[in-house]
């Protein structure tokens, strides 16, 4: 061989390495690909043109399964993990996915599990229904855990089920929502609960607020026994639960789970206000029944907020809820029980919870045995508290509720249900809507007397003064309330106040629960300065104490606040000070409610001085959405003199 004709050689056969080197490299990155054979990809042709001819990707079903919504001239999934799609477009291209899809049903059966077929069992009975799919034509895959998984639930009916909230705990104050799905066992509590909720461990108030209106957090779907959510809920966080069981049918239910069962271990980005708890189960419920619509109303109104007791009303207003029931709270039986017992039977609870007394030693007492009945029935569910709230270990929760059981069995003819005690409280999808519009006239009087009107929104959520029935007694929730006036004699317009957060927790105090009220408050407030001028300030007010209820006249409270405006037109730019509140909050009717009132703050750090306020607001109900309200004050600061009355309507939407 010529010298030439060697490097030709040589460069041909390093080509020819290159190129077989280079192929082997491409097969194993490929990994275990499933290569399909010539009539699956004809069957498989033939499945995209038909889905393509029947525009299967814009099917609301499609979009339910997918979770896809409207996002500028296209769709966007609020599903935020990529492992849920099976096309890299498919967060935004309803039509890959569904072709990705539909290609991801032919691979290997060796997956098992992790089989397309298996892990997104309720695409895959859709499209067998849409296509009319011949599964003699598709890899053969038994979906064993899926199997097994379905065994275990024993589906036949639902039920969305809402704990109410709980008025002395910022994360519990606007209520939950899950879903129960009952099976053929007797008990509802050995059924399992679908839950959503933000995977969070951030015990700092402000950073768990922030993260979660910012989408920080990731939220999951979860499914867990539903006796362990009674637990958390009504026994441990004070919370009453209404079951709204839900007309679903069988084969209803039975697509439901499938659903759920697709989106286990996928996370979608949680936002407090918006794609919260309550609003990601309304797809659960949709796939169900993808006839109701229940999701786009949300999205479509100009809101900012998905309020738990909204999704119930949107859920009622379908058609899809035949009965509700109540199931209360150990503290709210407790209340209940302790509310029909004189001061002397309370007293002698209290006496047997601390072992002063023994509950053989009150069966010898002299005094009537439906008085000892209701004596020990309260201390078998106060037991129970406090065991459930871990205040007891079970060693002696044990013994003393066993001695407690064994004296109430030798009291014949007294049994009662302790859940019959409880009065029926209002449901809380008959409450008043949590947005708020009020139009208002009054009179200001300051350096000089003034005319005004007054308009107020309120995107969320309850007042204290708003109607109370389907919301916590004497708990208040209010976001971003703004108030601007309107002054006719000079034809000025002044923004009055901007409340970012608006928070206060009367929660009455007695023998048995010792809670703490407080309040929080933060905003743009308009304040009287040393020159009688007025200005906006920044303010953070805060504070802590005790309310007690006054039987039918409502409740009385007292707390220690602490307030600090900022502010330029201070010398000092800051003031701040501490203080008494007081007052008396009192349904005198149905119809008419009151708040009285009054306030010391002594600023003694930045710019000193010292303010006396009393306000009493009435509010009258003239229907659950509507309802007129008078409000009176009288505040001395820097030693000026201010005067505020008006009157005004409110309309809830």
């Amino acid at each position: 061989m010529t010298p030439a004709c060697f490097r030709v050689y040589r460069a041909y056969r390093s080509v020819y390495l290159f190129f077989v080197l280079s192929s082997f490299l491409v097969l194993l990155s490929a990994g275990p690909a499933h290569a399909l054979d010539r009539e699956s990809e004809a069957y498989l042709r033939t499945l995209v043109v038909a889905a393509q001819q029947k525009n299967l990707y814009a099917d609301r079903y499609w979009n339910i399964l997918l979770h896809y919504k409207p996002s500028g001239s296209g769709m966007t999934s609020l599903v935020d993990d990529p492992k849920f799609f099976l096309s890299p477009e498919g967060k935004t291209n309803p039509q890959a996915e569904l072709k990705a899809t539909l290609a991801a049903f032919f691979q290997d059966p060796a997956l098992g599990d992790d089989h397309p077929q298996c892990r997104f069992v309720a695409r895959y009975a859709w499209l067998k229904k849409q296509l009319h799919i011949d599964e003699s034509k598709l890899p053969s895959v038994t979906c064993a855990k899926y199997r097994e998984a379905l065994g275990n639930i024993r589906m036949q009916s639902a039920v969305l089920v809402f704990p109410a909230a709980y008025g002395n705990g910022p994360a519990s104050m606007f209520g939950h929502t899950l879903i129960r799905i009952d099976s053929t066992l007797k008990s509802d509590l050995l059924s399992y609960a679908v839950n959503y909720a933000a995977h969070a461990e951030d015990s700092n108030g402000f950073i768990y607020t922030f993260k979660g209106l910012f989408g920080f957090y990731k939220g999951y779907y979860s499914i867990l026994p539903y006796y362990e959510k009674v637990k958390e809920y009504n026994n441990i966080e004070h919370r009453d639960i209404w079951e709204y069981h839900l007309n679903l049918s069988e084969p209803e239910v039975r697509r439901m789970v499938m659903h759920i069962w697709e989106l286990k271990d996928t996370y979608s980005d949680y936002y407090f206000f918006t794609e919260n708890c309550s609003y990601n189960l309304l797809f659960l419920l949709e796939a169900a029944r993808p006839t109701v619509n229940l999701t786009d109303p949300f999205r479509e109104r100009i809101r900012f907020w998905v309020i738990p007791s909204d999704t119930i009303r949107a859920v009622v207003a379908s058609g899809m809820v035949d009965g509700v029931k109540y199931r209360p709270s150990l503290a709210t039986r407790v209340e209940s029980l302790a509310a029909g017992m004189s001061a002397d039977d309370q007293k002698l609870t209290v006496k047997i919870m601390r072992r002063d007394i023994a509950p053989v030693q009150l069966t010898g007492m002299k005094i009537p045995a439906e008085e000892k009945a209701k004596v020990l029935d309260l201390t078998a569910e106060l037991l129970q508290y406090r065991y459930s709230n871990r205040e007891l270990p079970k060693e002696e929760y044990l013994k003393q509720f066993m001695s407690v059981l064994n004296s109430r069995s030798t009291i014949t003819g007294q049994s009662v249900d302790v859940a019959d005690t409880v009065s029926l409280p209002g449901r809380p999808d008959l409450g008043h809507r949590p947005g708020k519009v009020a139009m208002s006239a009054g009179w200001h009087s300051s350096r000089r007397s003034a005319w005004f009107s007054e308009l107020e929104w309120r995107p969320a959520y309850h007042d204290l003064m708003d109607p109370g029935e389907g919301y916590v007694d004497g708990a208040q929730v209010n976001f971003l309330d703004i108030r601007g006036r309107y002054y006719p004699d000079d034809g000025t317009l002044k923004l009055q106040s901007w409340r970012l957060l608006d928070i206060i927790s009367l929660a009455p105090r007695d023998r048995f629960f010792l809670p703490v009220s407080w309040k929080v408050a933060a905003g743009f407030d308009r304040l009287v300065m040393k020159n009688g001028s007025e200005h906006l300030a920044f303010r953070v007010n805060s504070g802590g104490g005790a309310a007690y209820k006054m039987g039918t006249f409502g409740m009385a409270y007292l707390m220690l606040e602490s307030d600090i405006q900022l502010s330029n037109a201070y010398y000092e730019n800051f003031s701040f000070g501490l203080g008494p509140s007081a007052g008396v909050y009192a349904d005198l009717t149905r119809l008419w409610r009151v708040n009285l009132s009054g306030q010391a703050i002594f600023y003694r750090l930045g710019e000193k001085h010292q303010t006396l306020k009393g306000t009493l607001r009435q509010s009258f109900m003239v229907n659950v959405n509507n309802t007129m309200e008078l409000t009176a004050s009288r505040e001395e600061t820097f030693h000026h003199d201010l005067t505020d009355i008006m009157l005004g309507w409110n309309f809830y939407f």
